[in-house]
């Protein structure tokens, strides 16, 4: 019997070093949301800004650096805000009070927008695995894929 309680002691012992270990390297590895200037941007990221929200004045940017990669962040004063791959490549765009810059949204699914939901403004777009997705006012969100063809709406 003691043996047993040893033995169980001893496992339920080693596996809490192996999961504060992991832990411990998880956070000195990750550089969560470390807040940096706008110049330590990728090119891409500055140049997507100053294109698309030259009338916008940055209040933050962040950089995420996790296992998987980095991601930046950019939020501007009006609460509108831009999230970049590790190479300045846009991710998300999310423009709360206002509406996404057209220029950055796909034709088709403008066109899409337009047609079956007329007065709406697109004030969320998101490229993820291939697929675009587009909150518009009145919360619905619209899941294209690749070829700009509606596959799901969430509300």
């Amino acid at each position: 019997m003691k043996k047993s309680i040893k033995k169980m002691s001893f496992i339920v012992l080693a596996v809490m070093v192996c999961v504060g270990s992991a832990f411990a390297t998880t956070c000195y590895v990750t550089d969560d949301d470390r807040p940096i200037k706008y110049d330590e941007l990728p090119a891409e990221a500055k140049s997507f800004v100053s294109k698309n929200f030259a009338k916008e004045q940055v209040s933050h940017v962040s950089l995420d650096n996790d296992l998987i990669g980095k991601e930046y962040t950019v939020v501007f004063l009006s609460g509108a805000k831009v999230e970049f791959d590790g190479d300045g490549a846009w991710k998300e765009v999310d423009c709360r009070y206002s509406h996404v810059p057209t220029a950055i949204v796909p034709e088709a699914i403008n066109t899409y927008v337009k047609e079956h939901y007329p007065g709406s403004k697109i004030t969320e777009l998101k490229r993820e695995h291939g697929n675009w997705e587009a909150k518009i006012t009145g919360g619905l969100e619209l899941t294209f894929n690749g070829n700009f063809k509606l596959v799901d709406i969430d509300d």
